[in-house]
């Protein structure tokens, strides 16, 4: 009968071939003469002894006591903030807000649900980060229109399809672009059947996942992405607009702002949005500050995932 010591190194030599050479129980069984049950077993007790050790390295933290504010002061129904030490490069930030996104996310998504998608690149990130998990009959439908002739990586479209892919749902889409020339283009396009009957179903969602957008020119992703022009952004600008959902555009108080541009949109309108239930919006950046509080007490928005600078700097805003 083996001893301590050579019972020690053969446990430890089942978890090296297991965990490190990521050999099969059953080849392992095979090499040393035993059972699979019996590998098994020896894993385990390998695990009770101590000779093996699983630590699980989480990509990021949570700042709870920001969560606990955010919901106090600001009256959000969901809050994850990340935290970040340092501010980190923007990739950096949209892959890990959308990591934490996607968790909640999951959390949120229940059997029969519809889940409403807008466009942006942390959105992209959400979904990119999304497990795959089945989820019977759920449905995603497009909230606005196309950025343009292309499919881009985080249009609403190409998003859409992912995530109904991913969950295996049934995807409803807008062939239509977010913004047209005038206000009698935008109502024809509307009344077209295959329109309405998706901005329909669009009213129906539980819950909506979208990104917001800044007017400030060197942070506007519609600008910046050719999607809208320096002297669209100007007016727009020029309305006291700060920020965007869906290309709703909103006051820092959360006014809708008075802009001829919601005319020419093509989307779920500002009432079907807030009659959603769970209108979720991943945004980080310090300099999203001030489009990210207009959307929260506009009522843009009830669930917010972000990172621990910008949150601190909405709750300064909010104070000021």
């Amino acid at each position: 009968m083996a001893n301590n010591s050579e019972r020690e190194e053969m446990l430890a030599f089942v978890a090296e071939k297991y965990y490190i050479e990521d050999k099969r129980q059953t080849d392992i069984a095979e090499m040393i003469g035993l059972t699979r049950s019996a590998v098994s077993r020896m894993l385990t007790e390998a695990r009770e002894k101590g000779i093996v050790e699983i630590v699980v390295h989480h990509p990021f933290r949570y700042d709870r006591d920001l969560e606990r504010e955010l919901k106090k002061r600001l009256g959000l129904k969901n809050v994850s903030v990340v935290e970040f030490i340092n501010q980190p490069n923007y990739d950096d930030l949209r892959k890990q807000l959308g990591k934490a996104a996607s968790r909640l996310l999951g959390s949120l998504i229940k059997p029969g649900s519809q889940i409403g998608v807008a466009w942006g690149t942390t959105v992209q990130a959400t979904i990119e980060a999304f497990e795959t998990m089945p989820i019977s009959g759920t449905k995603v439908v497009q909230l606005v229109g196309v950025l343009g002739s292309t499919r881009h990586a985080y249009s609403a479209q190409t998003l859409v399809e992912r995530l109904a892919h991913k969950i295996s749902g049934e995807g409803i889409y807008l062939y239509t672009p977010f913004i047209v020339e005038n206000e009698s283009t935008a109502t024809s396009l509307l009344e077209d059947p295959s329109v309405e009957e998706a901005i329909s179903i669009g009213r129906e969602c539980d819950i909506a996942l979208m990104g917001i957008g800044t007017t400030k020119p060197e942070y506007c992703s519609l600008y910046k992405g050719n999607h809208i022009t320096k002297g669209e952004l100007d007016t727009i600008r020029s309305a006291s607009a700060v920020g965007d959902v869906c290309a709703l555009y909103y006051e820092i108080d959360g006014a809708l702002a008075k802009v001829d541009f919601h005319q020419r949109r093509i989307g779920s309108a500002f009432d079907d949005l807030q009659n959603i239930d769970t209108r979720l919006a991943v945004a980080g950046n310090p300099e999203k500050s001030e489009a990210i509080l207009g959307a929260i007490r506009g009522g843009f928005i009830n669930a917010l995932v972000t990172d621990n600078l910008t949150a601190i700097r909405v709750l300064e805003l909010d104070q000021e």
